[in-house]
């Protein structure tokens, strides 16, 4: 998954887009619009030395440094990404799809919403709040990575429930952090509660079946 709030990289789903109610023209420009940003995405990403995979081998300290750097790099690319292609997309939607979208964005990104630039500003995030997100988020995301490594080792299905259990853990202790006043407009937000389930579950697809292509 991409880090942070990426309205771009959640676009292209199917559920986000009927979700909008997005015309059959729509839905064109949008593919088209997806397979560029995929694109520059990726080499992106080389050009960062790649992703999370190959760090099983090296210390948990060193995976834990490693695996950190990445997901900053990640969200600093998804950022680039969405600043160079938002207006692009702007152009396909509508603005109160525009708004949806956005409020879809934050739910998908779960408690990595708070490193957002634009979220903390409006929330009014202290310092001392991000320290005790990110530590939080750090607690997570080694717990997710020790599942992640158990892949091919048992139930698919419970596997990604376990990790959407975690995600949801970790977002309940996350908004424990915020006063009252922060946790209310958050919830605004994130707007009407959509099923971030199916997302998180079709890239899971999408991994096994990239993993399955390469070992074939």
């Amino acid at each position: 998954m991409v880090q942070g709030v990426a309205p771009l990289f959640v676009i292209g789903h199917d559920a986000v887009q009927k979700e909008l109610g997005l015309t059959q023209e729509q839905v064109a420009k949008v593919k088209d619009l997806v397979a560029e940003v995929h694109v520059e995405w990726t080499q992106q990403i080389q050009a960062a030395g790649g992703g999370f995979r190959g760090q099983q081998n090296r210390s948990r300290e060193d995976r834990q440094t490693r695996i950190a750097q990445m997901r900053s790099k990640q969200a600093e690319i998804a950022s680039n990404v969405n600043a160079k292609y938002g207006s692009k997309l702007a152009e396909i939607l509508d603005k109160p799809q525009q708004s949806r979208l956005h409020e879809i964005a934050i739910q998908v990104a779960g408690s990595q919403a708070f490193q957002d630039a634009e979220v903390a500003q409006k929330l009014g995030l202290t310092k001392a709040e991000q320290d005790q997100l990110a530590a939080v988020h750090r607690e997570y995301s080694d717990k997710i990575a020790q599942l992640r490594s158990q892949r091919g080792q048992g139930d698919p299905a419970a596997s990604f429930a376990k990790r959407n259990e975690l995600r949801q853990e970790e977002l309940a202790k996350s908004t424990e952090v915020l006063t009252r006043i922060q946790r209310e407009t958050f919830t605004t937000m994130r707007g009407k509660p959509f099923d971030v389930a199916q997302i998180h579950q079709s890239h899971g697809r999408h991994s096994t079946k990239t993993r399955g292509d390469k070992s074939a």
